[in-house]
């Protein structure tokens, strides 16, 4: 009798457990890691000239900026703003840029305007003149694409990723004053990433 009863309840119990799938047994599925930079693959990836600032994972934003943004702001097309370094002008650009009372900034921005493999080697060759700032041509961010490595004049370090998906050239950056090159590089080329898949239709 009570070898009977023991049955069932074990047979109640495990059609319990099938019906709620186990469900204190289950542990949450890992979030994806981010694809490393030097695995984008440029050629399948297609960048339309859009306001894209609210396409980007807050998560990201933070991830890049190490730590929560206190700050954000973004431009279109024909507006007239103060650049970083270059003061205030009207911009042919569509862009945005968070950061931290730290002084750790992330920004991303892409022309307006279709531009060709002229431009881009132009716009690279430029960025090998640019003072206290180091260039390689590689991992690839676009074809043809250009990586920057500066030292800014308060300190900061900043590493920016740039070129062109077809007819869009796009660039990011991120820059930290606290923070080691390396550091500051690899967050960069995680934000790169997630800056151009949020972006990306060839998908």
């Amino acid at each position: 009798m009570l070898e009977t009863s023991a049955r069932r309840l074990a047979c109640v119990a495990a059609t319990f457990l099938l019906a709620t799938g186990c469900s204190q047994g289950e542990t949450t599925a890992p979030k994806a890691a981010p694809t490393p930079l030097a695995d984008l693959n440029s050629s399948a990836i297609q960048v339309p000239r859009i306001e894209f600032c609210t396409l980007l994972p807050k998560a990201a934003v933070r991830t890049a900026l190490g730590g929560k943004a206190d700050s954000s702001s973004s431009y279109r097309n024909g507006d007239d703003v103060d650049l970083p370094g270059v003061g205030k002008q009207v911009v042919h650009e569509i862009g945005c840029s968070w950061g931290t009372d730290e002084g750790a900034s992330a920004r991303a921005w892409l022309f307006a305007r279709p531009v060709d493999a002229a431009f881009a080697r132009t716009a690279i060759a430029s960025s090998r003149a640019t003072k206290r700032c180091r260039v390689t041509d590689t991992p690839s961010y676009g074809e043809p694409s250009v990586t920057q490595t500066c030292r800014e004049p308060d300190g900061s370090t900043r590493v920016r990723h740039a070129g062109l998906f077809g007819q869009t050239w796009l660039t990011c950056e991120v820059a930290d004053p606290t923070d080691g090159v390396a550091a500051v590089r690899d967050r960069a080329d995680r934000w790169c990433v997630e800056v151009v898949n949020a972006l990306n239709t060839g998908r």
